[in-house]
């Protein structure tokens, strides 16, 4: 039986959610290559009201279904042993959920200061006024984040040094092949490529061939798929 993926949908078919991003190439890792992408939009999410809620992605897998990023690479991994392994064991699952909150409290945030502004733009203008309203509850204006983006960038760069020493000495985070610790941190980058800020890290930065080796896997999937084309910074 087919897989669904819910995802965010913004302007022209981009889809830049960091975390849908993570199930899609969890899901490619899997060897599932079957499953039917639906989009969402921001402000009408009742294409997944049979869930209950509103927290995207949503998976649906026959009869059953799960939500939130996080859950559905668990539910794959258990779900599906026979194809490539996430987390290689109990003990990689926990390292990855190390991983996970590093990204919510320390990549994540850092970035959106740099690329709100662009993520608005790439929004479909049907759901920009509820995005708007939505993001600066909790990130306050948005015209305030076009300021000051050299000097957020560079600091947002510096803290990526632990992930350049660590890809220093591997090709993966997940080691010689990669795992869903790269997903992780992956899709925030595709974040900023789809916004159409890939100038977040420079092009002779030691993270460039990690990126690349993960946009070229699985016949350029994540490296084919739709950028926004925002004129406005």
């Amino acid at each position: 039986m087919t897989i669904t993926v819910y995802e965010l949908d913004g302007v022209d078919d981009v889809r830049f959610s960091p975390y849908c991003w993570r199930t899609l190439m969890a899901l490619k890792h899997k060897g599932i290559d079957d499953f039917e992408r639906v989009p969402v939009s921001f402000r009408d999410r009742s294409p997944i009201a049979f869930s209950g809620q509103e927290r995207i992605p949503v998976l649906v897998d026959g009869d059953h279904w799960v939500n939130d990023s996080w859950n559905i690479a668990c539910y794959l991994e258990d779900a599906y042993p026979d194809g490539p392994a996430l987390f290689g064991s109990d003990i990689g699952r926990s390292q990855a959920q190390f991983v996970n909150a590093w990204t919510q409290r320390i990549q994540n945030p850092g970035l959106i200061n740099i690329v709100l502004w662009d993520a608005f733009q790439a929004v479909d203008p049907a759901d920009r006024d509820w995005w708007r309203e939505d993001r600066e509850k909790m990130f306050g204006r948005i015209e305030d984040y076009k300021e000051n983006q050299s000097e957020k960038l560079t600091a947002w760069r510096r803290d990526l040094d632990p992930l350049r020493m660590t890809l220093g000495d591997q090709p993966f985070l997940g080691g010689q092949a990669p795992a869903y610790v790269d997903y992780l941190v992956f899709g925030t980058f595709l974040f900023a490529r789809y916004v159409g800020r890939e100038n977040v890290i420079e092009a002779d930065d030691s993270l460039q061939d990690w990126l690349g080796r993960l946009l070229d896997m699985f016949d350029g999937f994540a490296r084919q798929a739709p950028k926004a084309m925002t004129s406005e910074r």
